[in-house]
């Protein structure tokens, strides 16, 4: 028996160095990413996702109206076909070109599993074989550029073919901007340690604003987070953090969900051409920054509620649909979004479109669009009642479009109208050229 006593010891021993050992390079290993520390977070959040899809929020269903289509005010309708991005199914968004009867006169269903076949790519993957489109754009040359929410943004031909993809997990928003390229909201996953950002700790969703050529070039690549704290705000990013102490902040902090880029042709005494505008969701804020030096020239915090979408209108104004998704528990008001007007001289707000009692009321918990047509009408998109209308400058509905599948509403991603140019004869020639390729 006493000579199992050193035996034991050294086994005892060589164990807890063992335990220790696997411990200390345990820790050294998640903050500097080695091996096997980003396998393993791959891991968890491929299982995360599995349990709990990020994105399941999207899948919202609303109620079905008599009529799919209805048009109210036909002559005072803005002229042109439309564009509008709808769910038809799980996690699968189909791209149409209609009329405003709602037939269809072109398509894209863009499908995840058939872009990034054989597990190609470098994002954290979805359990799924596809995925919902957020942030939709059809060019002038009639392409399309879209993003897989939170995955990959993507150039596809009139005919569908795969022009270029990106595994930059582009999201939420695309904007053509007028020198040509492209900005699309885009996320740096941070997911394991050291972040390189004091108090934020893994994972984090360090969103990013995307500057890319018409090829699929990455441009720039500038991480709101660098914005902030070179603009001396960097306490916006803390309101996370119920801490009574140093504030530790992980997760998605901001929630990036638009870009627009200030054009030429509206005159300012705030903007310059290329002033880049983007919206945080959860902070409720809106900014507008120097496309070279990034100062801050505007900023919205707290006027709106979770919005979407703000738009650089003439007069220095900036339209925003404002998606005041605290309404749905109120006691003393119904549930109900709107569109306002921030001037960006002033900061006064004010109410475009929602404010009255309406039959056609709007309201989306989440996503909702908007667009100021060039007769002065208003399209609005309520994405979670599945639901596309325009409405004149005086706040009367002129046309609507329900998103109905089977006995209900799936929702709308996105809709424009489209310019003049892309009428049912351009449509008709690529459709044209289609076939002839096939």
């Amino acid at each position: 028996m006493r000579n199992n006593i050193p035996k034991f010891v050294f086994l005892s021993s060589l164990v807890i160095t063992l335990i220790s050992s696997a411990f200390i390079y345990g820790v050294f290993a998640q903050r500097n990413r080695l091996p096997p520390a980003p396998q393993l977070m791959s891991i968890y959040w491929s299982i995360a996702e599995i349990l709990n899809p990020s994105d399941q929020i999207m899948e919202y269903t609303g109620d079905i109206s008599e009529q799919p289509v209805e048009t109210l005010l036909e002559d005072e309708l803005q002229p042109g076909l439309l564009m509008v991005a709808t769910n038809i199914g799980r996690r699968q968004t189909a791209v149409r070109v209609i009329d405003r009867n709602g037939e269809v006169l072109h398509e894209w269903i863009p499908l995840f599993s058939e872009i990034w076949p054989d597990g190609e790519g470098t994002f954290i993957k979805r359990p799924e074989a596809d995925m919902f489109l957020h942030g939709i754009e059809i060019l002038p040359d009639g392409s399309l550029v879209a993003n897989f929410e939170n995955l990959s943004t993507f150039r596809l031909s009139p005919c569908g073919e795969i022009i270029w993809k990106l595994d930059n997990n582009g999201h939420h928003s695309v904007h053509y901007a007028e020198d040509g390229t492209l900005w699309v909201s885009a996320e740096d996953h941070l997911a394991t340690e050291p972040t390189g950002y004091p108090n934020h700790k893994a994972p984090l969703r360090s969103w990013t604003l995307q500057n890319l050529t018409l090829d699929g070039e990455v441009l720039r690549s500038i991480p709101v987070i660098d914005i902030f704290f070179q603009n001396g705000i960097e306490g916006l990013l803390y309101n996370s953090s119920l801490s009574n102490g140093a504030p530790v902040v992980s997760g998605d902090t901001l929630h990036l969900n638009d870009i627009d880029i200030f054009p030429s042709n509206l005159q300012s005494d705030v903007f310059e051409p290329g002033d880049i505008m983007f919206s945080l969701r959860n902070i409720s804020g809106v900014f507008v920054v120097d496309s070279e030096t990034l100062e801050i020239k505007f900023q919205s915090l707290g006027q709106v509620m979770r919005q979407h979408d703000p738009d650089f209108l003439p007069g220095d104004r900036i339209s925003v649909f404002d998606n005041r998704n605290f309404t749905r528990g109120s006691q003393t008001e119904p549930a109900r979004s709107r569109i306002v007007e921030l001037d960006a001289k002033t900061g006064a707000l004010t109410v475009a479109l929602g404010e009255e009692e309406s039959e056609y009321a709007f309201y989306t918990e989440i996503m909702g669009e908007h667009e100021r047509l060039e007769n002065g009408n208003m399209l609005i998109v309520s994405s979670t009642q599945g639901r596309v209308m325009e409405f004149t400058d005086d706040g009367r509905l002129a046309w609507r479009m329900d998103n109905t599948v089977g006995d209900k509403n799936l929702s709308v991603m996105a809709a424009s109208v489209l310019p003049e140019q892309q009428d049912e004869a351009f449509f008709s020639s690529l459709a044209k050229s289609c076939a002839a390729s096939n």
